[in-house]
Protein backbone atom coordinates (compact mmCIF):
# COMPACT_ATOMS: atom_id res chain seq x y z
CA UNK A 1 0.00 0.00 0.00
CA UNK A 2 1.36 3.53 -0.92
CA UNK A 3 1.05 6.16 1.82
CA UNK A 4 0.11 8.90 -0.49
CA UNK A 5 -2.30 6.77 -2.27
CA UNK A 6 -4.03 5.91 1.27
CA UNK A 7 -6.63 7.87 3.19
CA UNK A 8 -5.82 8.25 7.12
CA UNK A 9 -8.80 5.67 8.05
CA UNK A 10 -6.88 2.92 6.06
CA UNK A 11 -3.44 3.86 7.26
CA UNK A 12 -4.79 3.76 10.81
CA UNK A 13 -6.23 0.10 9.95
CA UNK A 14 -2.68 -1.21 8.36
CA UNK A 15 -0.97 -0.10 11.79
CA UNK A 16 -3.64 -2.48 13.73
CA UNK A 17 -1.97 -5.46 12.21
CA UNK A 18 0.97 -4.13 11.34
CA UNK A 19 3.71 -1.97 12.43
CA UNK A 20 6.23 -1.88 9.38
CA UNK A 21 7.24 0.74 6.99
CA UNK A 22 8.96 1.19 3.69
CA UNK A 23 10.67 4.60 3.30
CA UNK A 24 12.92 5.35 -0.04
CA UNK A 25 15.99 7.90 -0.38
CA UNK A 26 17.09 9.06 -2.93
CA UNK A 27 19.23 11.59 -4.71
CA UNK A 28 19.22 14.47 -7.36
CA UNK A 29 23.06 14.49 -8.68
CA UNK A 30 25.06 13.76 -11.69
CA UNK A 31 25.10 10.26 -13.26
CA UNK A 32 27.90 10.72 -15.96
CA UNK A 33 26.57 12.53 -19.05
CA UNK A 34 24.55 9.86 -20.10
CA UNK A 35 22.66 9.37 -17.54
CA UNK A 36 19.12 10.64 -15.33
CA UNK A 37 20.07 13.32 -12.67
CA UNK A 38 17.36 10.94 -10.30
CA UNK A 39 18.96 7.90 -11.00
CA UNK A 40 19.42 7.43 -7.49
CA UNK A 41 15.82 8.19 -6.70
CA UNK A 42 14.10 6.20 -9.23
CA UNK A 43 15.96 3.11 -9.08
CA UNK A 44 14.31 2.71 -4.98
CA UNK A 45 10.83 3.78 -6.50
CA UNK A 46 11.17 0.48 -8.80
CA UNK A 47 12.55 -1.80 -5.96
CA UNK A 48 9.59 -0.40 -3.32
CA UNK A 49 6.98 -0.73 -6.15
CA UNK A 50 8.54 -4.65 -6.51
CA UNK A 51 8.66 -5.18 -3.68
CA UNK A 52 5.21 -3.94 -2.45
CA UNK A 53 3.58 -6.36 -4.84
CA UNK A 54 5.44 -9.30 -2.76
CA UNK A 55 4.57 -8.02 0.41
CA UNK A 56 1.52 -5.66 0.85
CA UNK A 57 3.83 -3.41 3.05
CA UNK A 58 3.02 -0.01 3.81
CA UNK A 59 5.30 2.27 1.27
CA UNK A 60 6.13 6.10 2.33
CA UNK A 61 7.13 8.18 -0.83
CA UNK A 62 10.64 7.97 -2.00
CA UNK A 63 12.13 11.26 -1.11
CA UNK A 64 14.00 12.47 -4.42
CA UNK A 65 16.74 14.06 -2.87
CA UNK A 66 19.59 13.19 -0.40
CA UNK A 67 23.39 14.42 0.12
CA UNK A 68 25.70 14.96 -2.10
CA UNK A 69 27.79 18.00 -2.08
CA UNK A 70 30.90 16.84 -3.99
CA UNK A 71 28.50 16.50 -7.16
CA UNK A 72 27.29 20.36 -6.62
CA UNK A 73 29.44 21.53 -9.25
CA UNK A 74 27.69 19.39 -11.77
CA UNK A 75 24.33 21.53 -13.24
CA UNK A 76 21.17 19.60 -12.16
CA UNK A 77 22.58 18.63 -8.84
CA UNK A 78 20.67 19.31 -5.43
CA UNK A 79 22.07 18.19 -1.95
CA UNK A 80 20.45 18.63 0.91
CA UNK A 81 23.60 18.07 3.13
CA UNK A 82 24.07 15.88 6.31
CA UNK A 83 22.20 18.00 9.07
CA UNK A 84 19.07 18.53 6.69
CA UNK A 85 18.71 15.19 5.37
CA UNK A 86 19.15 13.77 8.87
CA UNK A 87 16.35 16.54 9.82
CA UNK A 88 14.06 15.29 7.31
CA UNK A 89 14.16 11.72 7.73
CA UNK A 90 13.82 12.43 11.13
CA UNK A 91 10.18 13.90 10.68
CA UNK A 92 9.41 11.51 8.50
CA UNK A 93 10.28 8.57 10.50
CA UNK A 94 8.73 10.44 13.90
CA UNK A 95 5.32 10.93 11.46
CA UNK A 96 5.65 7.00 10.94
CA UNK A 97 6.62 6.49 14.39
CA UNK A 98 3.18 8.72 15.85
CA UNK A 99 1.04 6.48 13.46
CA UNK A 100 2.28 2.73 14.56
CA UNK A 101 5.68 2.48 12.74
CA UNK A 102 8.44 0.29 14.79
CA UNK A 103 9.97 -1.66 11.81
CA UNK A 104 11.65 0.43 9.38
CA UNK A 105 13.21 -0.38 5.96
CA UNK A 106 15.17 2.52 4.58
CA UNK A 107 15.77 1.34 0.54
CA UNK A 108 18.75 3.71 -0.07
CA UNK A 109 19.83 4.83 -3.55
CA UNK A 110 23.19 7.15 -2.61
CA UNK A 111 25.92 6.14 -0.58
CA UNK A 112 26.12 9.81 0.64
CA UNK A 113 22.80 9.41 2.57
CA UNK A 114 24.05 6.31 4.39
CA UNK A 115 25.08 8.71 7.41
CA UNK A 116 21.85 10.40 7.82
CA UNK A 117 19.73 7.59 7.75
CA UNK A 118 21.65 5.48 10.28
CA UNK A 119 21.44 8.58 12.75
CA UNK A 120 18.14 8.17 12.08
CA UNK A 121 18.03 4.13 12.86
CA UNK A 122 20.02 5.39 16.03
CA UNK A 123 17.22 7.52 16.98
CA UNK A 124 14.34 5.15 16.57
CA UNK A 125 16.35 2.41 18.22
CA UNK A 126 16.54 4.63 21.28
CA UNK A 127 12.58 5.38 20.69
CA UNK A 128 11.69 1.52 20.81
CA UNK A 129 12.02 0.91 17.32
CA UNK A 130 14.48 -0.17 14.92
CA UNK A 131 15.58 0.69 11.28
CA UNK A 132 17.28 -1.45 8.70
CA UNK A 133 19.09 0.54 5.62
CA UNK A 134 19.46 -1.65 2.30
CA UNK A 135 21.59 -0.15 0.15
CA UNK A 136 20.77 -1.61 -2.99
CA UNK A 137 24.18 -1.40 -5.25
CA UNK A 138 26.64 -2.37 -2.74
CA UNK A 139 23.57 -5.34 -2.36
CA UNK A 140 24.08 -5.77 -6.06
CA UNK A 141 27.73 -7.50 -5.53
CA UNK A 142 26.86 -10.06 -3.17
CA UNK A 143 24.61 -12.06 -5.70
CA UNK A 144 26.53 -12.06 -8.50
CA UNK A 145 29.87 -10.33 -8.11
CA UNK A 146 29.59 -9.10 -11.81
CA UNK A 147 26.83 -6.40 -10.50
CA UNK A 148 29.32 -4.46 -8.89
CA UNK A 149 29.61 -1.32 -9.95
CA UNK A 150 31.05 2.40 -9.10
CA UNK A 151 28.73 5.57 -9.62
CA UNK A 152 26.86 5.60 -12.77
CA UNK A 153 28.40 3.00 -14.47
CA UNK A 154 27.29 -0.11 -16.11
CA UNK A 155 25.25 -1.36 -12.91
CA UNK A 156 23.53 1.69 -12.70
CA UNK A 157 23.18 2.26 -16.65
CA UNK A 158 21.68 -1.76 -16.26
CA UNK A 159 19.08 -0.74 -13.90
CA UNK A 160 18.08 2.17 -16.01
CA UNK A 161 17.70 0.60 -18.95
CA UNK A 162 15.68 -1.39 -17.45
CA UNK A 163 13.22 0.83 -15.73
CA UNK A 164 13.18 3.07 -19.12
CA UNK A 165 15.22 3.28 -21.46
CA UNK A 166 14.60 6.22 -22.81
CA UNK A 167 16.08 7.52 -19.78
CA UNK A 168 19.65 6.98 -21.23
CA UNK A 169 21.23 8.90 -23.93
CA UNK A 170 23.69 6.20 -25.55
CA UNK A 171 25.09 8.23 -27.50
CA UNK A 172 26.82 10.21 -24.44
CA UNK A 173 28.52 7.00 -23.35
CA UNK A 174 31.92 8.06 -22.86
CA UNK A 175 34.82 6.45 -20.93
CA UNK A 176 34.72 6.98 -17.09
CA UNK A 177 37.92 8.74 -15.71
CA UNK A 178 39.17 10.38 -12.87
CA UNK A 179 42.00 12.36 -11.98
CA UNK A 180 44.80 10.95 -9.54
CA UNK A 181 45.71 13.08 -6.09
CA UNK A 182 49.48 13.14 -7.69
CA UNK A 183 52.18 11.26 -9.30
CA UNK A 184 52.25 8.57 -7.28
CA UNK A 185 49.13 8.98 -5.86
CA UNK A 186 46.30 7.18 -7.53
CA UNK A 187 42.63 7.80 -7.15
CA UNK A 188 40.49 4.72 -6.35
CA UNK A 189 36.86 6.30 -5.92
CA UNK A 190 35.62 9.64 -6.03
CA UNK A 191 36.37 9.96 -2.31
CA UNK A 192 39.44 7.58 -1.73
CA UNK A 193 43.41 7.65 -3.57
CA UNK A 194 46.13 4.89 -2.54
CA UNK A 195 49.29 4.81 -1.69
CA UNK A 196 51.48 1.92 -1.16
CA UNK A 197 48.82 -0.67 -1.13
CA UNK A 198 47.01 1.86 1.54
CA UNK A 199 43.54 3.94 0.81
CA UNK A 200 43.39 7.33 2.33
CA UNK A 201 40.43 9.23 1.71
CA UNK A 202 40.81 12.82 0.30
CA UNK A 203 37.84 14.12 -0.49
CA UNK A 204 37.57 16.24 -3.33
CA UNK A 205 34.97 18.18 -5.76
CA UNK A 206 34.01 15.91 -8.53
CA UNK A 207 33.29 18.15 -11.33
CA UNK A 208 37.34 19.39 -11.08
CA UNK A 209 38.23 15.61 -10.86
CA UNK A 210 35.78 13.87 -12.71
CA UNK A 211 35.40 15.17 -16.69
CA UNK A 212 32.61 12.94 -17.73
CA UNK A 213 30.25 12.20 -14.16
CA UNK A 214 30.56 8.53 -13.59
CA UNK A 215 33.42 6.24 -12.71
CA UNK A 216 34.00 2.67 -12.04
CA UNK A 217 35.34 -0.38 -13.32
CA UNK A 218 31.54 -1.10 -14.63
CA UNK A 219 31.63 0.11 -18.50
CA UNK A 220 29.11 1.69 -19.01
CA UNK A 221 29.04 0.01 -22.63
CA UNK A 222 28.25 -3.49 -20.71
CA UNK A 223 25.02 -2.55 -19.36
CA UNK A 224 22.02 -4.15 -20.96
CA UNK A 225 17.84 -4.17 -19.95
CA UNK A 226 18.14 -7.65 -19.10
CA UNK A 227 21.05 -7.57 -16.62
CA UNK A 228 18.75 -4.74 -14.67
CA UNK A 229 15.52 -6.45 -14.79
CA UNK A 230 17.64 -9.71 -13.23
CA UNK A 231 19.60 -7.81 -10.62
CA UNK A 232 17.08 -5.51 -9.30
CA UNK A 233 14.16 -8.80 -9.59
CA UNK A 234 16.73 -10.36 -7.07
CA UNK A 235 17.36 -7.54 -4.77
CA UNK A 236 13.42 -7.12 -4.35
CA UNK A 237 13.03 -10.92 -3.86
CA UNK A 238 15.79 -10.71 -1.28
CA UNK A 239 14.59 -7.46 0.58
CA UNK A 240 10.80 -8.90 0.45
CA UNK A 241 12.02 -11.96 2.70
CA UNK A 242 14.66 -10.12 4.76
CA UNK A 243 10.97 -7.86 5.30
CA UNK A 244 9.46 -11.06 6.65
CA UNK A 245 11.84 -11.81 8.70
CA UNK A 246 12.67 -8.26 10.17
CA UNK A 247 9.37 -7.92 11.30
CA UNK A 248 9.65 -10.58 13.68
CA UNK A 249 12.41 -8.77 15.12
CA UNK A 250 12.38 -7.45 18.74
CA UNK A 251 12.14 -3.78 19.85
CA UNK A 252 13.66 -1.78 22.27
Amino acid sequence: MKLQHATWPQVQAYFQTSDTVIIGVGSCENHGMHMPLGTDALVPEKLIEMIEARTHVLCAPVLPFGSCEYFTGFPGTISLGDDILRSVLGRIADGLYTAGARHFVFVNGHGGNIPAIEAVCYALSKKGAIGAVMNWWSMAGSFDPGWAGGHGGGQETAAILYINPDWVDRSAMAPGDIAPVAPQIQAVTLKNAQFKGVQIPVPRDARSICRNGWVGPDDVHAATAEWGEKMLTTIADYIAEFIEAFQDAPLG
